[in-house]
């Protein structure tokens, strides 16, 4: 059988950098200077950066150089820092509300994955990063369907923006969010963010919602987290909102890259491919073609 061919859908060249930087790794071999005899004599020649060290390489080195840094097994207690693991991944773009004194800088990915642990924990992670870092993908500004923003993107903006700070911390950013509770919008941004009808009516069709990108069988990823948030026990009953119900730990932060052994995996939701959804018969024809609006926004989900 042949070799799967594998393929980074996602690469954070910064990020993996800054780790990099930040940890000491010497990538690349150390020039040699080594004896060069020939017709004219003798001479110094120098070897060893004869070539540029590919994408996988970096992440294999990256990975030996970190083994004892990196958590694969999610029921390791935290606060996590950096962790690898594999999960079908759905992408979507992140949508903030414009107004915000720590608002992104830069159009904004934010990535789902979700894995149950050994000891039956269900951990979600909700991963944000520079949308442009999705390899071969050109994904159009505009989506051609409306639907649902979160109350809570400008704290979340804030989050991501000062890298895991609370809100209360952030210059200009005042709200009234505890660490469970942005946590729980975070997640139900990653999960829900741009419905427009019943939820459960979105419910295993990503194609169908708003601002989403793409979906794929991640056989890797690796990523850095901000937050660690295991929610308390009994304080969330989420039996109207059956895509969060068993939610256990959060992790919010940054993919350095995701990548795949089975690009045909691949599914692409955006442009040409979004489904819009009729209206339901479950529904009021006004409700049914809702668009929001900030006045509105108090009506959705979270």
């Amino acid at each position: 059988m042949p070799k799967p061919v594998g393929r980074y859908v996602y690469w954070s060249e910064r990020l993996v950098r800054e780790v990099i930087d930040d940890n000491g790794i010497q990538l690349d071999p150390r020039v040699k200077a080594s004896l060069k005899l020939g017709v004219g004599g003798g001479g110094l020649d120098l070897a060893g950066r004869d070539r540029e060290k590919t994408t996988f390489e970096v992440a294999e080195r990256l990975k030996r150089k970190l083994r004892r840094s990196i958590v694969s097994d999610f029921d390791t207690s935290g606060p996590l820092q950096l962790v690898q693991g594999a999960s079908w991944v759905e992408v979507a773009e992140f949508q903030g509300w414009g107004y915000s004194r720590n608002r992104l800088t830069q159009r904004t990915a934010v990535v789902h994955a979700r894995t149950v642990t050994a000891e039956g924990q269900r951990v979600d992670l909700c991963l944000f990063g520079g949308l442009k870092n999705l390899r071969g993908y050109t994904i159009p500004e505009d989506d051609p369907v409306l639907g649902w923003r979160s109350s809570a993107a400008p704290a979340i903006e804030a989050l991501v923006a000062s890298r895991g700070m609370a809100p209360s911390q952030v210059e200009g950013d005042v709200c009234s969010f505890d660490e469970e509770e942005l946590a729980v919008d975070t997640l139900k941004v990653a999960l829900s963010q741009g419905v427009y009808r019943r939820t459960d009516d979105h419910m295993g069709r990503p194609e169908t919602r708003a601002f989403t990108v793409m979906g794929f069988d991640a056989t890797e990823y690796v990523a850095f987290i901000y937050r660690d948030v295991t929610l308390t026990p009994g304080r969330w009953d989420f039996q109207w909102e059956p895509e969060m119900m068993g939610t256990s730990r959060i992790l919010i932060g940054a993919p350095l890259w995701l990548r795949t052994t089975r690009p045909s995996s691949i599914r692409t939701y955006f442009g040409s491919n979004r489904v819009e959804l009729p209206p339901s018969a479950r529904q009021p024809t006004a409700q049914v073609l809702f668009q929001p609006s900030w006045q509105d926004i108090d009506q959705l989900p979270g």
